[in-house]
C-alpha cells in the first residue's frame, strides 16, 4: 500500500523559539521532513500561505461528562466541538460517571475513546479517598496524572477534604513519580462563607463570588505547597483564578520544587462585573475574580504561568438558568472558543504567537508525558497542526456552533484571529468551523516519561 503523504505548503511554521517559512511533509501520520521547501511527489498538498501553521493545540483541561449531564455516552460530541476549535488533542479529566478510579474504568473509557473520539486523547485518573491503593495500577495502564479536590465535590470522586487525607494523597502521587492535578478550595471556608451569605440579598453572581472566595483558593493552595515541598511531589493546580496562587507557584519553583499553574480564557476574558451581571452563566469553580486579579494573570501568561487549558464542560442552560447560586452548575463550555480567544490577546499584544505554542503545546507535551508524539512540529512526531489566519476574525455564535451545550459567554464577541484548519496525524479533521471526518479517528496517546521538566530561567520564565 503506498504510503498516505500530506504536504503543508507555504505556512510560517511556529514554535517557542520563533517562525520561519517551511513546508512540512507528513507520511502516514508522522513528520517525516520539515524544510523551506519540499517537493511535493505523490503527497496531497495543503496550501497554508499566508497562514499560520501552530504545533496542533492540546487541551490538558477537558470534561467530556459523558454520559449523565450533557452528552451522548460517547466521546463525539466534546471531541466534535474541539476539532473544529482547533485542538488536536485533549486530557480528559477523570469526573465521568463513572469517574475514572481505577484501572478497569480507564480501559473502558480508552476502548470507547478509540472508537468515537474525532482527536487523539489521553486521560488523567482521579482519586477519593476510598480509592488510594487503586492509583499505582492506574499510573500503570496510562494515567497522566491524577486530580483531586481539597473540598466536596458531591460525586463518588469525594474531595480530600482535612490535612490528614491530602497529606496521604500527596504521599501516594510522590511515590508513585506522578502529578497531583490539584483543584484548590478549602472546604472550611467555603462552609463559613456560605453560612454568612444565607440571607445576603446581592445579586446570585455576586454571591457566588463570595462563596468561592480567593481566600478559600489561595489557603488551599499554600497548604498544598508546604505539604508537597518536603516530600517532593510534583503539583499542578488546576484552572488557577489568581495571580497570589500563580506567584505561589513560581516562588515553590525557585526553591527547586515542581509546582505549577493553569489558568483558563475565561479568567483572561471576565472579571467579577461580568459575574454580577450576568449571574451562572458566566459562574465557574472558582470562580472569575476582580480586574485586577484578571489582568494580572493576563501579564503572567508570558512568565510564570505553564499552561492555558479550557475547563470545556458542555453544561446545558436549564443548568445554569437559576436564581440560587448554590444551586447552579459552575462551568462553560470553552473548547470551541479556546484558540480563538487566545488568538485575540496576542492581537492585543497580551502574548506573543510563540508563547501561545508554549502554552497550548509545548508545556502541556512535557508535563503530562506526551512530548514523544504532540507538542512541536518536528521530524518522528505526530503531523498535528491548529492553521489559523492572524488576519482573519471569529465571532462566536451559538447557532453555528457543534457544541451540545447550545450557548456560549463568548456569544456575538468580536474575536481577532481566525482558525483555518486542525489537522490530526496528517489528516484534515476540521475546516472553517465544519467537521470533515466521521468519529473514531482519534486515538489514544499512552504516557511517556512523565519527569520532563518545563524549561525555566532563574526568574521562573518558562518556554
Amino acid at each position: 500500500m503506498a504510503d498516505r503523504s500530506l504536504l503543508v505548503r507555504g505556512g510560517t511554521i511556529v514554535s517557542p523559539s520563533g517562525q520561519r517559512r517551511a513546508d512540512v511533509l507528513v507520511v502516514d501520520g508522522t513528520i517525516a521532513r520539515v524544510e523551506e521547501y519540499l517537493e511535493a511527489g505523490s503527497a496531497d498538498v495543503l496550501d497554508a500561505a499566508g497562514l499560520h501553521v501552530l504545533p496542533g493545540v492540546i487541551d490538558a483541561h477537558s470534561h467530556q461528562w459523558e454520559p449523565g449531564l450533557a452528552s451522548r455516552p460517547d466521546f463525539r460530541d466534546d471531541t466534535a466541538s474541539a476539532a473544529v476549535g482547533g485542538i488536536t488533542t485533549i486530557i480528559d479529566h477523570p469526573l465521568t460517571p463513572p469517574e475514572v478510579l481505577d484501572a478497569a474504568r480507564f480501559r473502558d473509557k480508552v476502548e470507547l475513546g478509540e472508537r468515537t473520539s474525532f482527536v487523539d486523547f489521553a486521560l488523567h485518573g482521579g482519586v477519593s479517598p476510598d480509592r488510594l491503593d487503586d492509583l499505582a495500577e492506574l499510573w500503570n495502564v496510562g494515567a497522566t496524572g491524577f486530580k483531586f479536590f481539597t473540598c466536596d465535590t458531591g460525586v463518588p470522586m469525594r474531595g480530600f477534604t482535612t490535612r490528614e487525607a491530602r497529606q496521604a494523597v500527596l504521599e501516594r502521587i510522590a511515590q508513585l513519580g506522578a502529578t497531583a492535578l490539584v483543584h484548590a478550595e478549602d472546604q472550611a471556608i467555603l462552609d463559613r462563607n456560605r453560612e454568612g451569605l444565607a440571607n445576603s440579598t446581592d445579586a446570585p453572581g455576586t454571591v457566588f463570588g463570595s462563596w468561592r472566595s480567593a481566600e478559600a483558593e489561595l489557603r488551599a493552595a499554600e497548604e498544598i505547597v508546604s505539604m508537597a515541598s518536603p516530600l517532593g511531589a510534583r503539583v499542578y493546580f488546576v484552572h488557577t483564578s489568581l495571580p497570589a496562587v500563580v506567584d505561589l507557584a513560581a516562588a515553590a519553583r525557585l526553591r527547586g520544587e515542581p509546582v505549577w499553574t493553569e489558568t483558563c480564557p475565561h479568567y483572561l476574558r471576565f472579571n467579577d462585573a461580568d459575574l454580577a451581571e450576568r449571574g451562572m452563566w458566566v459562574a465557574t469553580a472558582p470562580p472569575v475574580r476582580d480586574e485586577t486579579a484578571r489582568t494580572g494573570l493576563i501579564t503572567r501568561l508570558d512568565d510564570a504561568i505553564a499552561v492555558v487549558g479550557s475547563d470545556h464542560g458542555a453544561v446545558l442552560g436549564e443548568r445554569k438558568d437559576v436564581a440560587d447560586p448554590f444551586a447552579g452548575q459552575p462551568g462553560v463550555p470553552g473548547n470551541e472558543t479556546l484558540v480563538p480567544l487566545m488568538l485575540d490577546l496576542v492581537a492585543a499584544g497580551s502574548l506573543s504567537l510563540e508563547r501561545l505554542t508554549a502554552l497550548m503545546a509545548v508545556n502541556p507535551a512535557r508535563m503530562f508525558g506526551l512530548q514523544h508524539r504532540k507538542g512541536a512540529i518536528d521530524v518522528g512526531l505526530d503531523g498535528d497542526f491548529t492553521i489559523v489566519d492572524l488576519a482573519g476574525t471569529t465571532v462566536p455564535r451559538a447557532s453555528t456552533m457543534v457544541g451540545v451545550a447550545g450557548w456560549t459567554p463568548y456569544e456575538g464577541l468580536q474575536l481577532r484571529g481566525r482558525l483555518e484548519m486542525t489537522v490530526s496525524r496528517g489528516t484534515v479533521v476540521a475546516k472553517g468551523g465544519r467537521l470533515l471526518m466521521e468519529p473514531g479517528l482519534g486515538r489514544f496517546v499512552a504516557r511517556g516519561r512523565p519527569d520532563v521538566p518545563i524549561e525555566q530561567s532563574p526568574s521562573g520564565r518558562m518556554s
